[in-house]
Parts: structure tokens; C-alpha cells; sequence
């Protein structure tokens, strides 16, 4: 249902959009637990083991602590949700085995096409109400204020080029870690350093001076730690392990110790 809107609770899961909305309000859920969330929905209420998770979402040959990626994201899912893992209204834990979606879904409607502007044109599909339930009607597309019409162009180019300069980041990073046409060698003496094979990628610092944007930051570490234990031989730190030094200004061979890893990739990012 990539490009379906979910409905459940008080919630609309937009997959076209990437968005998980409450009312009028988009609440903020990072790539990895949305696409978890998303792939929770989709089972419509059975078991989602955690090996079908990891492959899911990591592939079948990754180098990275899959069991805190997992945890760490359905902790997000939950906190987003408002969900109380003791007694869960959306996501419930199977202990030993996976999680299961039980909330009803409402509905499930599906876009064709894009407008003048990319959204949506209509609704083509609609789920099948629940059993001796009313049917579930659409809701009526919401008025956007005018204001929100030009604020919208602005948000969207200042976010476009910070996935450009962000992008060009990792892959300068990635060029280096691989020693693409010896650019690792000509950066840094050939005796300087062993042989790299373990790494910790440290979460990359706001430096918009807006903390609405710590989010995006930790998402694009999230995309950095996936990309190289997807496209190395490198044994990659789970994010869990390195957010405890998260705004932690420390010596770099100090943090290296305590994680045990050859080599460390910090950075920053800053949206203008």
C-alpha cells in the first residue's frame, strides 16, 4: 500500500506523502519507524516476525545491530502513536517472535494520478468497512490556508537543497570509507592507520540553529549508517549505541575505545 492513506483511531498514515498525520497536525515519525509502522498496517493484523522486519527494512545481508534498529524504532512508533506498550492500542509485542497491528483500520484509500501541484487527484479504492459496521465515507478535503499555499514553495526548495547538500555529504563520506580512486590514501597517510573494518557513524549535529530541524539531522544519520552497512564489508555501530553521544564533545579516539571500532564519521548539517 505504498501509496495508500490509512486511516485508524484518530491517525491517517499517508504512504504517498510519507507523512503520519493527527487532525490537522503532522506528527513526526523519522523514515525507518514510518516505513516499520507502515509494513506493521499492511499485515492487517497478523504477525510480523522480526526476521521479515529486518529484511524488510535492511535487507538480508547487513552488517548492523538489526535487534536495537528494530526496538529503537518501534519505540518511536509508540511514542508517536501515544501507545502504552503495557497496554497497547496499536502496536502489540509477541514476545519472542515479532509485533502485531491491532488497531481497526477504517479505511484504505488509494490516488490516482497528480494534480497541478503533485497531490493527489481523487480517490479510486476504498477498504471494506469492519463486519456490521457503517460504511466508511472519505473525509472532505481540508481548506489550506493561503498562507500555507506560500510558505510551501519556500519550505519545500529549503528542503530540497538540504537533502542535496546532505546527500553530497554521505557521498563524499562513502568515497573515502571505500577508498574510491585512492582517495582515502591520498587524504590520509598510508601508515597513519590500520586497516579500517569497524566504524561508528556519530549523530550529525544541527547546525541550523533550529531545533525543529533535530529531526531531520537524525534522520539523516539513520540513512548514513543504512547506506554503509548496506554497501560495505564494515561492521557498523547500531544507532543506539551512538546516540549517547549525541551534542557530546569528546576526543574522537576516546569514543572509538568505548565502542570498540576502528575509525569515526562525524558531521553536521545546516538547512538555510
Amino acid at each position: 500500500m505504498p501509496d495508500s492513506v490509512v486511516r485508524f483511531a484518530d491517525f491517517e498514515l499517508d504512504g504517498g506523502r510519507y507523512e503520519l498525520r493527527r487532525g490537522d497536525r503532522i506528527v513526526k515519525l523519522e523514515k525507518i519507524p514510518f516505513e516499520l509502522l507502515f509494513l506493521l498496517v499492511e499485515a492487517e493484523g497478523r504477525l510480523v516476525t522480526r526476521e521479515q522486519i529486518a529484511e524488510r527494512l535492511w535487507g538480508k545481508d547487513v552488517f548492523l545491530d538489526v535487534e536495537h534498529g528494530v526496538n529503537t524504532a518501534i519505540r518511536k512508533i509508540r511514542r508517536a502513536l501515544g501507545d502504552d506498550p503495557e497496554a497497547p492500542r496499536f502496536v502489540q509485542t509477541v514476545t519472542g517472535r515479532g509485533y502485531r497491528f491491532i488497531a481497526e483500520i477504517q479505511g484504505i484509500a488509494r490516488h490516482e494520478g497528480n494534480g497541478r501541484n503533485g497531490s493527489p487527484n481523487s480517490v479510486i479504492a476504498e477498504s471494506a468497512p469492519a463486519r456490521g459496521a457503517a460504511p466508511t465515507l472519505p473525509p472532505a478535503p481540508r481548506p489550506v490556508p493561503a498562507t500555507a499555499d506560500r510558505a510551501a514553495p519556500q519550505r519545500s526548495w529549503r528542503l530540497a537543497a538540504g537533502w542535496l547538500g546532505a546527500g553530497t555529504l554521505i557521498l563524499l563520506l562513502v568515497l573515502i570509507v571505500l577508498n574510491v580512486h585512492g582517495w582515502r590514501d591520498r587524504l590520509l597517510p598510508r601508515n597513519a592507520n590500520p586497516r579500517i573494518q569497524s566504524i561508528a557513524v556519530l549523530p550529525l549535529e544541527n547546525l541550523s540553529g533550529d531545533p525543529a530541524q533535530d529531526y531531520f539531522a537524525d534522520g539523516m544519520t539513520d540513512e548514513l549508517i543504512t547506506m554503509l552497512a548496506k554497501n560495505t564489508g564494515l561492521r557498523i555501530t547500531s544507532r543506539t549505541s551512538v546516540m549517547q553521544y549525541k551534542g557530546v564533545h569528546r576526543p574522537l579516539p576516546e569514543i572509538a575505545r568505548e565502542l570498540g571500532v576502528d575509525g569515526i564519521l562525524e558531521g553536521s548539517i545546516a538547512l538555510r
